[in-house]
Parts: C-alpha cells; structure tokens; sequence
C-alpha cells in the first residue's frame, strides 16, 4: 500500500481537524482501520513517553515521579472534566481490565456477591468476575440497552452492583447508560461504567449518576499502552480501597497525559461529532459498496467510528485478518464470539479509522473485501 498522501479529502469531518491528527503523528505504514484495539500516538505522546523514560535514567526513577506529579493531578482533573463530574479522585492503573480488578478488589467491606449487566456484556469483563467468585446476573433484553428492562430486574433481583459498557468491542452500539444509571440510582444499586471504547470518541459528560468509570489511555485517545485509569465520585470515593499501584510505567501516564491534553485541545466535541461523521460515511459506503457479501451491523448513522461487518457466507475471517495485513496492507480487528458470549454466536471483522480516515481509504478496504469475496 502506498504511503499516506497529503490530505486527502474526508466528506462531512473538518479538514483542519483531520489534518491536525495527520501532521501530528508518524506517516501509516499501513492502512489503520484498528483504533479501537489501539490507536497512533502522536509525535507529542511519543515524544513525552520517551523524555520521561530518560528522564528517570538521568534523575533515578522517584525523582523523576515526582516532577511530574502536578502535570499527572491536572489530567485527573481533565478525566474528571470529561466525565461532566464536579470532583472524585482518579487514579491511575495499567489497563481498562485492571482497573475493573482493582474496583472489585478495593470495593466496601468485601468482594461483591453479585454484580448484574447485559447480556452484551464484555466476555473479558465476565472472566474477571469467575475468577475472583463473583455471581452475575443477566438482564435480559434488547442489543440496545432497555431502560425498563433494568429497571425491573433491579426491582426483582437487586444485585451489590450494576455494570454497563458504554460502547462495546463487538459492535459501535452507544448505550443509553445515562438513563440506566438514573434508574439504578433510584433503585439503590451502584453503577460502574465500562468506558474503554467510549472515553475520547463519544460524549462522556453524561455520566452523572454513575459511581465509577474506567477507561484505557490506547484506543481513541490514542495514548501508550499500558496504562488505564477509575474515576470514581461520591460516598464511594471514600470508602473504596486504594486503587492506584505506585510502583508503574510512569512514563507511560505522562504520555496518557500528553494524549489527553491534545484531546482536550482539539475539542472533545468537535472530535466526537468528527468520529461520528466517519462512522456514518463508512458505513454507508461499505453498505453500498459491499451489497450482497458484507452486512452492517449498526445503524448507519450510529454516533461512533466503529464499524461492524457480518459477512453474509461463512469465511475464515482470522484468516482473512491476516490476509488483509500481509498482502493489503490493511489493519482491522477479527471479533470473535467471546467477545460477547452472551449476544454473539459468529465472528465478525471491526473497522475503526480515525479522524485521519478517508474515504479513499474505506473504498481501499471494499476494493480488499470484494476481491476475497
């Protein structure tokens, strides 16, 4: 594939906006369509990554934490800022799924008995739950979250707490979480939020009646890998364990903390309402492009850049992964049924560009697909 041109033209996404995510970063190599597995630092990120790396070989490794301490409490407070919250703490971890182990692990009293959430929940959240011998309890109901089908099974069966995913690995669906986090509110039951795929691509401020979120510094923010954080507000926020392990890749935060200043820079709206414009776009392009071979899983105008693809005759899509890479150049993600073992039953291929995406590039992925076909 051949290297990035300059600029090329997106529909309905900023050009300045687009190519403030272009000129920033290193030129692709190859086709990234892989934002939500990890997104491309910018220069800056890597940059600040690395200065902090040597800085800790010139300074010793605690000193070094140390100058940095006050840039670190400024991104909390802009974790905090996303989220539409007024205070909590947040602390710092090294993945989204660690940090749902340490909210488990640091949670009132002892361990949860029973933590609820859809039936589209994420399976790697579900294998940490069985590992520590926590119950589940699945709400029945719809792909999109229903509001009325939480809000009577919490009657029926309160659990310790509830858990959501704002927007999940499988599928660019994003879920109602306010309203059911307002229901679960009224229901006396803790909410917490998986927001790995949602923090720097969706709106987050609605948030408001949710205990706890989580999130990861490499998807949509495009940060290093490695780190993660919980934001976490109210009474809760005081009698939670400690959450944040002291001993940790600190130059990887610094970097998380250069991402989400560029976030912040850029407008978080504007990125939002760019991410969503892609989505939309390359959906309705492959939907016409790929007819007859390809299903698109979401709504077309879904407010996110992830993109579903269900091929319509059973193929080896690892396979086929794999053979977009190595001969196309073209990175996507295979998805396979565990990733939601209790909505998926077959694989599916995720596209997930970014505000650099363009549409020469989703009609490069089709011309890819239809040629396989």
């Amino acid at each position: 594939m051949a290297p990035d041109a300059p600029d090329a033209p997106t529909s309905d996404l900023s050009p300045d906006l687009s190519s403030a995510w272009r000129r920033t970063r290193p030129p692709r190599t190859t086709l990234h369509l892989d934002s939500a597995a990890a997104g491309r630092s910018s220069w800056a990120v890597l940059d600040a990554t690395a200065q902090h790396a040597r800085r800790e070989a010139e300074r010793g490794g605690y000193v070094a934490a140390q100058e940095v301490s006050d840039l670190l409490d400024a991104t909390r407070r802009h974790v905090l800022d996303l989220l539409g919250w007024a205070e909590g703490i947040v602390a710092f971890v090294h993945s989204a799924e660690d940090a749902w182990r340490q909210v488990l692990l640091g949670w009132p009293g002892d361990l949860p008995v029973t933590v609820a959430h859809a039936r589209g929940e994420y399976g790697p959240n579900l294998t940490v739950l069985r590992r520590l011998g926590i119950g589940t309890s699945e709400v029945a109901g719809p792909h999109r979250l229903d509001p009325a089908a939480f809000e009577a099974s919490l009657a029926a069966n309160r659990p310790d707490l509830l858990h959501l995913t704002w927007l999940g690995s499988h599928v660019g669906t994003v879920q109602p979480v306010a309203e059911v986090a307002a229901l679960a509110r009224a229901a006396g039951v803790p909410v917490v939020v998986d927001a790995a795929q949602a923090f720097g691509h969706v709106d987050t401020t609605g948030a408001t009646d949710v205990d706890v979120v989580y999130g990861t510094s490499r998807k949509w923010l495009a940060g290093p890998r490695g780190v993660g954080f919980v934001a976490v507000r109210g009474d809760l926020a005081d009698r939670m364990g400690g959450l944040e392990q002291a001993e940790a890749h600190v130059a990887g935060r610094v970097g998380f903390a250069t991402a989400v200043a560029e976030h912040v820079a850029l407008g978080p709206a504007a990125v939002h309402a760019g991410l969503a414009a892609l989505g939309s776009r390359t959906r309705r392009r492959l939907a016409d492009e790929l007819s007859g071979t390809w299903e698109v899983v979401e709504d077309l105008d879904e407010p996110s850049a992830t993109v579903t693809l269900r091929p319509r005759e059973a193929i080896d899509l690892a396979g086929l992964r794999a053979e977009l890479i190595a001969r196309d150049g073209i990175v996507t993600t295979y998805v396979g049924p565990e990733r939601a073992p209790g909505e998926m039953t077959t694989p599916t291929l995720r596209v997930s560009g970014h505000l650099d995406t363009t549409d020469e590039d989703v009609d490069a992925l089709a011309r890819a697909l239809l040629r396989r076909s």
